[in-house]
């Protein structure tokens, strides 16, 4: 038999002898495969060969094969005979499979269009002449082509391009024509990861468009990855000025504002008549920060006393003095048709007003003192500043107003009384605020705020129900410091908040992703691309984390993982929350210490230490 010679750009490897038997071993057949890699083919005689194309009948497509080469009918190939098709028979050559690695790119098939078992017996076109179940596939840069296009366009190697990103090894870099990776595809690591980690956002070394990409970030971020390997030190990491998190809750402060109390109100009262009551020169806190409490009680609806905040306490206690001098003079202070009593007063009595159920505590300001606890009486030990019960109420009373007498002439109490109750809140009293007690805030707060929305749209009570109202419980629900980025995306959803108005509010990109931060939030003195890039390294972090795990273990995570948002990657498995009454009774601080500890440890593990 003559040796057939094939074209390497264009041809799967095929054995020298074509008569169905073999003569080397391994190596030597290895040698030959080598030899085909290495020989220069530009002086060396050329045969034609029919081109790649696509059988109808199995829909794959099928290696070439040389035209004088045939089958004969017992099924061998017979040299100097030409096939008479364009196209290859469907058992002649390798099939190029769809699917990566599978069985049938590795084998012949048989006449039947079946895969033989490419051993001395099998018939067709042989595969490597050992006879077992090689790993050979096409060449590298094989494509099939149409029929007709001449065989020099293969003769050209294709363009060298690498798609990989920055590889920073033992003392080498590897360049990459990529500006700017995407945040989905990017992969960081460490000196402690392996010899190859990946720099998150990372300008390559030597880059020319190094200087283009730095202008784009921050200074920030600039001066944090600017180490000989684009990741700053643990120690540097956690540095107050650089690390982008906080605890949000405990953002929250209280301050003894002056306080008057007006006694005696119509039930009716509207907070514009009590800002007109007091008379604008009178230094009441700015109207962002509601300084009119109209006390609502929760259950029945009914309109009690009206609290008004002053800047400082000389600035209330003038306003006494004046109220004080007209009824002296004769001039009664009225609301309406109503007289009303002026009392200086405190934060103390806003507060027990506001929150009559919270038991067991002692106000000092606007800062709750703790009771110890009592086995004896259980009733007067502390269970909450609010109760679900409560939140639930407040909702029914604008959801079925017919059964709240109280609230017919003044539909936006219990909107008024959400906002007092948001503002007022002592957030800060992390350890006795409960998830659950949070939740109820939050679900009477969205539900308060769609009811709001249709009422407007609506015009039901144009007077009372407007967007001045709503404006002001949109305002007050996202800055409130007990709600979580997630929290205030679903209220800022409802309001139709834009991207500039929610950044007003100091929420982060992608808020909606953060899913498994209960009392996590973002500094509002950070940089986007800087709280980016701390969520980049933990999203990645805890990826090769759980790809080191077993395979049971590593296939439950992900395939929960599937079920959730992983912007942040795996970092609820590293907290390993517990969802169920435990979990709802679980303080903010709690959740905080817990959350804090899990991005330290993921930090620790990704960053290099000093």
């Amino acid at each position: 038999m003559s040796s057939v010679t094939l074209n390497p750009d264009t041809a799967p490897w095929v054995p020298k002898n074509a008569n169905g038997s073999s003569t080397t071993s391994d190596k030597e057949t290895e040698s030959q495969t080598a030899d085909y890699g290495s020989a220069n083919y530009g002086d060396a005689q050329k045969r034609d060969y029919q081109h790649v194309g696509f059988v109808a009948e199995q829909s794959h497509f099928h290696t070439p094969v040389p035209q004088d080469l045939k089958p004969s009918q017992n099924g061998m190939l017979v040299p100097n005979t030409f096939a008479h098709g364009p196209f290859s028979s469907p058992w002649a050559g390798l099939p190029v499979s769809h699917s990566y690695q599978s069985v049938s790119t590795l084998m012949s098939p048989g006449p039947n269009g079946r895969p033989g078992n490419n051993g001395f017996n099998s018939v067709g076109l042989m595969s490597p002449d050992n006879g077992r179940g090689g790993t050979f596939t096409e060449p590298r840069n094989y494509a099939p082509r149409t029929s007709g296009m001449p065989l020099s366009v293969s003769n050209e190697p294709p363009p060298k391009f690498d798609l990989s990103l920055a590889r920073v090894g033992q003392g080498n870099t590897t360049q990459s024509p990529i500006k700017q990776p995407s945040q989905a595809d990017i992969t960081y690591g460490n000196q402690n990861a392996g010899s190859n980690a990946v720099i998150p956002f990372g300008t390559q070394q030597g880059s020319a468009n190094d200087d283009q990409v730095r202008a784009m970030r921050s200074n920030h971020l600039n001066r944090l990855t600017a180490t000989a390997i684009g990741l700053p030190t643990l120690q540097t990491a956690m540095q107050p000025e650089n690390f982008p998190f906080m605890e949000a809750a405990r953002q929250a402060v209280a301050v003894n504002y002056g306080v008057v109390k007006l006694k005696n109100i119509p039930f009716a009262t509207k907070r514009s008549e009590v800002i007109a009551f007091l008379g604008r020169n009178s230094k009441i806190l700015n109207d962002s920060d509601e300084p009119v409490h109209i006390i609502m009680e929760r259950v029945t609806s009914k309109t009690m006393d009206a609290y008004v905040e002053f800047v400082t306490l000389d600035d209330a206690n003038k306003a006494v003095e004046k109220h004080h001098h007209h009824n002296l003079n004769g001039r009664v202070s009225r609301l309406g048709d109503r007289p009303v009593d002026v009392e200086l007063s405190s934060q103390e009595n806003l507060m027990k007003d506001l929150f009559p159920l919270a038991k067991g505590i002692v106000w000092n300001g606007a800062v709750p003192k703790f009771k110890p606890f009592n086995p004896h009486e259980p009733w007067d030990n502390f269970k909450g500043f609010v109760s679900e019960e409560e939140m639930v109420m407040l909702v029914k009373h604008v959801e079925v107003p017919h059964r709240s007498p109280f609230s017919k002439d003044c539909p936006q109490r219990p909107y008024e009384c959400l906002i007092s109750t948001l503002k007022k809140f002592p957030w800060y009293a992390t350890d006795r605020i409960t998830i659950s007690q949070r939740r109820a805030a939050f679900k009477a707060t969205c539900e308060l705020a769609r009811l709001l929305s249709r009422s407007i749209n609506k015009e039901d009570d144009p007077v009372n129900l407007n967007m001045q109202l709503h404006r002001r419980l949109i305002n007050a629900a996202m800055k409130c410091p007990g709600f979580t980025p997630m929290m205030k995306d679903d209220v800022a959803c409802i309001a139709a908040l834009s991207d500039m108005e929610m950044r007003e509010y100091n929420q982060p990109r992608f808020a909606h992703c953060w899913r498994h931060q209960y009392t996590i939030a973002s500094k509002p003195d950070i940089p986007l691309d800087v709280l980016e890039w701390y969520i980049a390294i933990i999203r990645e972090q805890t990826q090769r984390d759980v790809m080191s795990r077993q395979h049971a273990e590593r296939t439950v995570l992900q395939e929960k993982g599937l079920e959730t948002d992983m912007y942040w990657g795996y970092f609820w498995a590293e907290l390993g929350y517990v969802f169920g009454p435990v979990f709802d009774q679980m303080s903010l601080s709690q959740a905080a210490h817990a959350e804090f500890s899990a991005v330290e440890r993921v930090l620790g593990r990704a960053l290099p230490s000093q």
